[in-house]
């Protein structure tokens, strides 16, 4: 049943891959996350759960074992907060997002790739991240996005984008062995809302330990 509630005057956690990315991911939140090639994907979400571990649980899941604890190892020594999980259908995301720890870092790796993808679905996923205060993250790599028309891509993959605080492409380029992440921000959270639009970061120092 609805309800109305008063929000707490309190300072919530947020969590970013690295501190020039433009915005965060905060406790209660659901983004979309596209990149366009293989290193993009792994400098995000490496990093991003980095930097989560030391300050409780993260879980990653998907379908395969497609996560590298050893990869994780070159960012971090410490990996005793990862939880690793197999997922291949929107039923199995959500019973496992139900035994999650709440206000945790969920990432989904290939979202777009689990069976039984419908608008009902997606908003019950919605209600167990208000419900659990989780930052939840879910991820998509292909070669093939139509750059004229974003907004059609993120519907296509992620069904109801209305219903997601942030909408993100990350693309790599390098020249002479350097290295720049180059993202668009389609849809930030009202404190970032300035973020929105193109951004092109260095990362050399982000790209090494993981090659």
């Amino acid at each position: 049943m609805p309800m109305f509630f008063q929000p707490a005057e309190v300072q919530l956690r947020e969590i970013k891959p690295f501190e020039e990315f433009p915005l965060g991911f905060g406790e209660g939140s659901l983004a979309g996350v596209i990149s366009t090639d293989e290193l993009a994907s792994t400098v995000f979400l490496y990093h991003l759960v980095a930097n989560a571990l030391s300050e409780g649980p993260v879980y990653h899941v998907g379908p395969g074992s497609s996560f590298s604890v050893k990869l994780l190892k070159r960012l971090t020594e410490d990996v005793s907060n990862l939880y690793l999980g197999n997922v291949y259908s929107m039923d199995e995301l959500l019973q496992a997002l139900n035994l999650v720890e709440d206000n945790s870092l969920v990432v989904v790796s290939l979202f777009p790739t689990l069976l039984n993808r419908t608008a009902e679905n997606i908003v019950e996923l919605r209600k167990v991240v208000d419900r659990k205060g989780l930052m939840l993250v879910l991820t998509h790599t292909t070669i093939e996005l139509n750059e004229l028309d974003l907004p059609g891509e993120f519907r296509e993959l992620y069904t109801l984008p209305e219903l997601f605080e942030s909408l993100l492409v990350l693309r790599t380029n390098s020249y002479r062995g350097h290295y720049r992440l180059n993202m668009t921000v389609l849809k930030a959270p009202a404190e970032f809302v300035s973020s929105i639009g193109d951004h092109s970061i260095p990362i050399d120092s982000l790209v090494k330990p993981l090659l």
